[in-house]
């Protein structure tokens, strides 16, 4: 019985590295779309994880939320932070640090 639970561990394991991957990407493209939107830089071309949390989608099922921030510029100097927010694999939000 006990290869079994350890399997199933295993397994959920790399669900969640594989999900996570993709959310990743998801965010990496919006990020890079709302920069290009704004004529902005996205400055190191890559997004962090900064939240992860339970939360129920439209539909009441529970799904992983995620925030993603990432740096951009305007101008190539001054650094600000923007963000992606996942709920799932479906885009919720993103936003620009305010000025």
């Amino acid at each position: 019985m006990q290869p079994l639970f350890l399997l199933i561990g295993v397994g959920l394991a790399l669900w969640f590295w594989q999900q996570s991957l993709r959310a990743r990407e998801l965010a990496i493209h919006s990020a890079e779309e709302l920069c290009r939107r704004q004529n902005l830089q996205l400055l190191d071309g890559t997004v962090a994880l900064n939240a992860l949390r339970l939360r129920r989608t439209a539909r009441g099922h529970i799904a992983l939320q995620r925030t993603y921030q990432f740096d951009y510029s305007r101008d190539g100097d001054l650094r600000q932070q923007g963000f992606v927010l996942l709920l799932g694999l479906q885009l919720e939000s993103t936003g620009l640090a305010a000025e």
